[in-house]
Formats: structure tokens, C-alpha cells, sequence
């Protein structure tokens, strides 16, 4: 149903109209304990700066009970993950030389890291002048090295032996060996 636009702007002036009326009857009605609106709203503000005492109409809002203080726990994040398991309990410490609560010697510390093991594979060599070159395979990658060079800025190619790559692992420092064969 469509209604017609002088029709709909009358309806709405006539709507505002009543609404304007009903507030100012609702004002001029007497207040509990004769006080306005604008009064109830100001009494809690007066009674803070003296002592609290308490209400002597039950049906007066106290609005400074209703406002929030600081947030205690700022950390506190409404929509993060809960866990609601408790923590699990502390374990405690053996000294060293002690034996733990199981009646056992304590763990060995873990031993120093590792570099990985070579990700290449030996294709062939080629002999030159007094200077050896290595092919190597990584994945898919065929790679031409010789003493000296860096591949990926992660392995150095110190030597070449009749039987062996010798290799850097730059990042620890360890070198790795990567047998070729006889020759």
C-alpha cells in the first residue's frame, strides 16, 4: 500500500505534534516526593559530597551506585580465548647432585645443536688445471661449485678432496663432509 507524500508529511507533523504533547504532560505531572525530573537526577550528586545516608524515599535511584569505577583488570580482554583450567602446580627444582621426586637423577642437560644434514646430492666432478669442479644437486636445482663458493648464503665449499666435499654450515659453523667417491 503506497501512501501519497502529503498525505505521509501530515501524518508525520501530527505524529510530532502528540509526541511534543505527551512530554510536556508527563512533565507536568507531580514528581514522587515533589521534585522534577531534573532534581532526582542532581540529588545523587549532592549526597556525594556529604555522607552517604540512606534513602529516605525507596523508590529514589541512587545513579552513583550505578557508575563503573576503573576497570581492575586492564589486562582483561572481553573477546580473547578463556581457559578455565586451573594452572598446572610448579614443579620444583632439584639441586644438583639431588634426585628428583620420582627418585631419579636429574636429566642430563640436552645436548649442543646440530647443523641439518646436507640437502645435496653428488652428480659428478670436473678436473681443470690444478682446480676441481663439483656438481651438486639440491631438490630440483643443479648446482656448479667450487672451493669458495657460498650457496644461499648458507653453505661455504672449503675443499674438494678425491673423496669428499668439505662444507660450511655458515649459520653454526660446523662443517659437514659430502663423500664423492674414488676416483
Amino acid at each position: 500500500m503506497r501512501i501519497p507524500p502529503k498525505l505521509r508529511a501530515a501524518l508525520l507533523i501530527v505524529g510530532l505534534g502528540a509526541t511534543v504533547a505527551a512530554v510536556r504532560w508527563a512533565d507536568s505531572l507531580p514528581d514522587v516526593g515533589g521534585a522534577s525530573a531534573g532534581a532526582i537526577a542532581e540529588r545523587p550528586r549532592e549526597r556525594s559530597s556529604r555522607q552517604q545516608q540512606p534513602a529516605a524515599q525507596p523508590s529514589a535511584l541512587d545513579l552513583q551506585r550505578l557508575q563503573r569505577g576503573p576497570q581492575q583488570d586492564p589486562e582483561s580482554d572481553p573477546f580473547g580465548t578463556r581457559d578455565f583450567r586451573p594452572p598446572p602446580p610448579p614443579k620444583p627444582k632439584a639441586l644438583p647432585g639431588q634426585l628428583n621426586t620420582a627418585g631419579l637423577p636429574p636429566a642430563p642437560p640436552p645436548p649442543p645443536p646440530q647443523a641439518p644434514p646436507l640437502p645435496f646430492v653428488y652428480m659428478g666432478r670436473l678436473n681443470e688445471d690444478q682446480s676441481m669442479t663439483v656438481f651438486l644437486s639440491a631438490g630440483d636445482r643443479n648446482l656448479v661449485v667450487k672451493p669458495g663458493d657460498v650457496i644461499d648464503n648458507t653453505y661455504k665449499i672449503e675443499q674438494v678432496t678425491d673423496s669428499a666435499v668439505v662444507l660450511t654450515y655458515l649459520p653454526m659453523n660446523q662443517q659437514q663432509s659430502l663423500a664423492i667417491g674414488t676416483p
